[in-house]
């Protein structure tokens, strides 16, 4: 009894220091200001909500005058602007330096590749009949037999075929160009490097009479009259072509692969640098389907795969060897390099396959569009069966349906006509507009009908009344226009409000996709670009359509009498057990908040899931770059330009620059794991240069030991009688020789290594090529770290300035090319990923707090959204979803459809009144109606999991998942806060239980959405 009075006593103590609290000054004042400022904005929302409801009286009065040629004008207007949407296929870009971060280094360095060389890879991947995994199948062909080699050198273009037809001269007929006629730059392979070989020792002979040395080869060369590329083919003896392969060494190590370990190599790559820009060049083109003819990657790509096919059918190639290789494919046959568990899944083979990143990207891009193509029919067809089975009214697809297809015309209509750059992840905006535009519809004309319903209740129960009292009152028609006009204006100025709210909201946070500032992947702003213009146009074909469409179909909502109980009673539990949801919700999203970093922090995995199956392109790259340990081709610049021209030497040609560039190569960057490199220094060693003197070799030596010879320094050694190097070095200098040696290396080898020569200085730049295979990007990122310490050793002034080389006035860039774009992809994403969602947050609270005028309500809204955003990370962990371009805007996604249901609900609530009747009124009128737009938006994108690619599959899964989770936080945790902060607040009052003011109200079936009763 004693700890009772006590208690009570504490709670009288508690009570008066609250009631002082009240009346003390600061907050007296704080109360008038409050008071004050409330009273003016009341008046100003009572004048323009009366302004408002004049001018949408108007506007609807005009619509339904003549509702019918409204609906006829808006669909021939829309026909204008989306006649072209089917075409935004055109649109979509698979390049993949459009994903990189703006501004990153490796943007910035990748684009300064490109003014001088190639950036964009083709790959040719080849297999002999040795490759065949069945011995009792498998044949005996070597890569390097001449035979071999001849027809991978025909399908390259070389001396032998430069002069014949369009495609039977070869991918790159032209060696000089720079990829100006054939869209080549250069070429990398076993056959190109024999033919470099062979040809060798004639480029030797004409630059040793350019020089003018008295120096007698085997071979004469008039400059006038003779071309020394003439021997620019793969020479007839077997022999010859062994010589060369022993002398090229280790040059051959990422070029052919022995896949069986037999001995025989017997699996190739033809490495083709391509040019950016295809425009001028002599390719076939391809057409669009306006009947453009245009000039692309994707064209190229298409015009080697002509060129292999014609391949098939030259009689040159068909009589001289017999099964060649450009008609072969290896069917059924299982080849060594394949995969050992899925190879039955694996496209046919080719015995020689077009690949590389450039066509995986092009034929993933292709395959996500005819994706889209099959997907939004079947979301249609979904959402459709959907709403007649929740409506069961068909009239109910006229209305919504109309409003969503129109702006879907009209939004990727757009995008062609402004020639909006799109990509692949547009795949996530057709279920998202379909959703959205079903959830305007629906909210409108429930809302409509509910008003409706409503006063023609009032008037029913008006005539009953005057007929007991012997009046007589008209009875109003259903389908009265100033009965619709009416009902039409209070849904505008109640629920259409909230749709407005909505809208605004919703384009505001998937406006935040577009800032270029925060979100630094263009692909994810073109989605948020896309996104805006959708939204926008969905709000205005449904602020029209809906009402014009309604009433010309005489669309009356049925059944729904048994969900209605059900909303209603679902709508008492935030009233009667606030804490314990509100408890649940913060403990869920607490475990959330735990995984946060470790699920939405993953690597891009860029696996086989993110990929449609059965693209041979996709499971050629990745074999190739399990066989061959390689495939992203990275590099960096090292320039000399600086350093000027010193006696008649280039800048990169110096010694010196060799010298340091065979350092960095082969002390520090061969040493990295999984990393191999090619420069200039890896080919001056692989060409060797022979005097044969009736058949005798007199000498052979490559390049680079010619330069090295010490015998330049001291001839009189024994050494130097012996290899002959005394003829050379009594001969000629040092530096005339140097000379000789770059001109002795083929066009192809220069285009691919040095930039073009400059006017009084000559070549300046150099490129290193670091070739690494396809790996998970955790071990690749400390591979580049430990690649970019070695080439900022001495310090760097910006990426594309250091002093590594050690070098007076030489520089050298940091790596780029594959495995740093991809790294930078992978930051990218997951930065725009947070910042994003961030950025969401805080825009949109401030958005509804000013549409709310109050930062309380906007705060309880954003909460039940952010909870939904915590969640993702369990679900993902659970799903075993991977981190891509398309997981990175599910928050941002979820945030624009998650309070879109929050603001519908808490519309409702400040209408019906913070009561627990009015709270409980609210979930069950609105819940009712954001549940139907929530199932029809989740049929919607219901439609991604017929695609056959896992990694969208699970994207749509998670988002289903995620939408469903904001109805229940919106529906649920959103009441329960409101309610929460009441109790509180009266307790802090004290003034005792909230819930004692208004008993939880108990619906009338007559009031719920959308119920005909009459």
């Amino acid at each position: 009894m004693e700890d009772e009075v006590g208690d009570a006593k504490g709670n009288f103590a508690l009570s008066d220091r609250l009631s002082s609290l009240k009346q003390h000054p600061v907050f007296v004042t704080y109360l008038n200001i409050s008071d004050q400022f409330r009273d003016r904005a009341t008046l100003v929302g009572d004048w323009t909500h009366s302004f408002i409801d004049g001018q949408a009286r108007r506007f609807y009065r005009t619509i339904f005058r003549s509702p019918g040629p409204i609906v006829i004008v808006m669909i021939l207007l829309t026909l204008l602007v989306g006649k072209d949407a089917m075409d935004f296929g055109q649109q979509i870009n698979g390049d993949v330096e459009i994903y990189l971060p703006d501004g990153a280094d490796s943007t910035e360095l990748l684009l300064d590749v490109r003014e001088q060389w190639s950036t964009d890879i083709v790959l040719l991947y080849i297999h002999t009949d040795n490759a065949i995994d069945d011995e009792s199948r498998r044949g005996s062909e070597n890569i390097t037999d001449v035979a071999i080699l001849q027809q991978i050198s025909f399908l390259e273009g070389d001396d032998d075929n430069k002069e014949m037809g369009r495609y039977a001269r070869g991918i790159d007929w032209n060696k000089e160009d720079r990829g100006t006629q054939d869209g080549v730059v250069w070429v990398l392979s076993a056959s190109q490097l024999i033919k470099e070989g062979n040809s060798a020792p004639s480029r030797f002979t004409c630059a040793v009479e350019k020089y003018g040395l008295p120096i007698v080869t085997s071979s004469e060369c008039q400059i006038t009259n003779q071309d020394p590329r003439d021997t620019y083919v793969i020479p007839n003896n077997q022999d010859q072509v062994n010589n060369t392969v022993e002398n090229l060494g280790s040059a051959l190590e990422n070029l052919v692969v022995d896949s069986n370990g037999d001995g025989v190599w017997d699996t190739a790559v033809v490495v083709m640098g391509i040019r950016f820009e295809m425009d001028g060049t002599d390719v076939d083109s391809r057409t669009d389907p306006e009947g453009n003819e245009i000039l692309d990657h994707k064209a190229f790509i298409q015009h080697v795969k002509s060129v292999i096919t014609d391949c098939a059918s030259n009689p040159d190639i068909y009589n001289q060897f017999d099964d060649p290789l450009c008609a072969r494919d290896y069917g059924g046959v299982k080849l060594s390099s394949m995969n050992e568990e899925r190879w039955e899944e694996i496209p046919t083979r080719q015995a020689v396959t077009v690949t590389g990143l450039t066509p995986v990207l092009h034929d993933v891009s292709d395959a996500i569009y005819l994706a889209l193509e099959d997907m939004l029919p079947i979301s249609l067809a979904l959402v459709c069966l959907v709403m007649i089975a929740l409506h069961r009214n068909p009239k109910v697809i006229i209305i919504c349906g109309t409003p969503i297809i129109l702006s879907l015309a009209v939004t990727f209509g757009t995008t062609v006509i402004l020639d909006i750059m799109l990509t692949p992840m547009i795949i996530a905006a057709g279920p998202i507009l379909i959703g959205l535009g079903v959830d305007y519809a629906l909210h409108l004309i429930n809302r409509i009908e509910e008003t409706r319903n409503k006063l023609l209740e009032e008037n029913a129960n008006a005539v009953a009344k005057a007929r007991r009292d012997g009046e007589v009152i008209e009875e109003l028609d259903p389908w009265d226009k100033k009965l619709y006009l009416d009902a039409t204006v209070h849904s505008m100025m109640t629920t259409g409000h909230a749709v407005l709210l909505s809208a605004i909201t919703t384009i505001i946070g998937f406006s935040v996709l577009a800032w270029e500032w925060l979100v630094p992947i263009q692909p994810m702003r073109t989605v948020g670009i896309t996104l805006v213009l959708g939204i926008a146009c969905t709000f205005f074909f449904s602020i029209i359509l809906v009402p014009a469409l309604g009433w010309l179909v005489r669309y009356r909502k049925t059944g729904g009498k048994k969900a209605e109980k059900v909303w209603e009673k679902i709508g008492e539990v935030p009233v009667r057990g606030a804490f314990i949801v509100i408890i649940m919700a913060f403990l869920i999203s607490g475990i959330g908040a735990f995984y946060l970093s470790a699920e939405l922090g993953k690597d891009i995995t860029g696996s086989s899931d993110e990929v449609p199956p059965g693209l041979e392109s996709y499971e050629a790259l990745a074999e190739y770059s399990r066989v061959f340990e390689g495939g992203q081709t990275n590099m960096f610049i090292i320039d000399a330009k600086d350093r000027g021209v010193i006696n008649d030497i280039a800048p990169i040609r110096h010694l010196e620059v060799l010298d340091s560039i065979e350092y960095m190569q082969e002390e520090k960057i061969n040493h990295v794991e999984n990393t191999t490199s090619i420069s200039l220094v890896t080919i001056l060693k692989a060409v060797h240069i022979n005097v044969n003197l009736s058949g005798q070799q007199m000498y052979d030596r490559s390049l680079w030991e010619i330069l090295h010879s010490p015998c330049w320094d001291d001839p009189a050694q024994l050494e130097c009688i012996i290899t002959g190097d005394i003829v050379i070095t009594s001969a000629t200098s040092r530096e005339t020789m140097i000379n000789i040696a770059f001109d002795t290396l083929s066009y192809e080898i220069r285009s691919m290594l040095m930039n073009e020569p400059l006017a009084n200085l000559g070549e300046t730049k150099t490129l290193v090529y670091v070739n690494q295979p396809y790996i998970s990007l955790g071990i690749a990122g400390e591979l580049r770290d430990q690649l970019d310490s070695y080439l900022s050793e001495g310090g760097c002034d910006d990426a594309l300035s250091c002093n590594a080389m050690g070098v007076e006035g030489v520089k050298n860039s940091l790596l780029t090319g594959g495995l740093p774009v991809s790294l930078d992809i992978n930051k990218g994403v997951h930065s725009a990923q947070m910042d994003a969602t961030i950025a969401t947050m805080i825009v949109l609270l401030f958005t509804m707090t000013i549409l709310f005028r109050s930062p309380r309500l906007a705060f309880f809204t954003m909460t039940a959204v952010g909870v939904v955003v915590l969640w993702q990370p369990l679900l993902m962990r659970g799903g075993d979803v991977n981190v891509n371009v398309f997981t990175a805007m599910i928050s941002t996604i979820v945030f624009g459809i998650g309070v879109d249901d929050s603001i519908h609900v808490m519309d409702r609530i400040r209408e019906e009144g913070e009561t627990p009747g009015g709270i409980v009124k609210a979930v069950a009128r609105t819940g009712q109606t954001i549940f139907e737009t929530t199932v029809t938006t989740t049929a919607g994108l219901a439609a991604g999991l017929t695609l056959a690619i896992p990694g969208l599959r699970n994207f749509f899964t998670l988002m289903m998942i995620l939408i469903f989770l904001a109805l229940i936080t919106s529906c649920i945790l959103l009441p329960a806060l409101i309610v929460a902060y009441r109790q509180i607040t009266s307790f802090i009052k004290g003034e005792g239980d909230w819930q004692d003011y208004d008993d939880v109200a108990t619906l009338s079936d007559a009031t719920m959405d959308a119920e005909l009763t009459g």
